[in-house]
């Protein structure tokens, strides 16, 4: 038995009363720390989806070409994609450091010290070809191009396994795609439901 402010609590009491506090503590940190995991992740989520529309849209401005932009359409779309893949290489660092290298630029600003992420790789390449294109003769386009693909289908591979989901919500979005083309599928087309959509457009909504 111990007394407080006049007051006499059983020890057994008080024990009980001391652990769920304790408990409520761990119960709260715990909750604080998975909250500050999913708002990192989120956040790495929104900046991988801004990367990867960045790396995408350098592609196809390149793979089209003249059949899908004017020339000047192509450069500043070339010129935006320059000046966005340099602020998002620089917010990546955010959520991925450098690995430590001692002897690799000990020099820098601590945040560029060591070696830069290889999630971070595919951004700066295609930051570099968004820069270099004009000045590439038709042989260095070829390859740049080619590159320009791999940075995509590269980040794109890192950053699902970083914010990714391991399943999905039903079965059935899991299952194998056909893999049909284009050329298929148009041929498995009825005519009447082209017709009964020109006849009623409001069936394309």
């Amino acid at each position: 038995m111990i007394t407080i402010n006049g007051y006499e609590i059983p020890l057994a009491a008080l024990a009980g009363f001391t652990s769920a506090f304790i408990g409520a503590v761990a119960a709260m940190l715990v909750w604080l720390q998975w909250r500050e995991r999913r708002l990192r992740q989120d956040d790495v989520l929104k900046w991988s989806n801004e990367v990867i529309g960045n790396l995408q849209t350098l592609f196809l401005t390149l793979f089209l070409g003249d059949s899908g932009f004017t020339a000047a359409e192509a450069k500043a779309l070339r010129s935006k994609v320059a000046l966005d893949t340099s602020v998002l290489v620089e917010q990546g660092r955010l959520f991925f450091k450098n690995t430590p290298d001692a002897t690799y630029g000990a020099d820098r600003h601590p945040a560029y010290r060591g070696y830069r992420p290889m999630i971070l790789d595919p951004i700066v390449v295609a930051h570099q070809i968004a820069c270099q294109w004009d000045g590439a003769d038709d042989a260095e386009k070829d390859l740049m191009l080619l590159v320009a693909q791999d940075c995509v289908r590269s980040f794109v591979s890192m950053a699902q396994r970083e914010v990714g989901r391991g399943r999905t919500a039903h079965m059935a979005s899991a299952i194998k795609g056909e893999g049909e083309k284009l050329e298929v599928l148009l041929t498995k087309v009825k005519p009447e439901r082209l017709a009964a959509l020109r006849a009623h457009p409001r069936l394309s909504l």
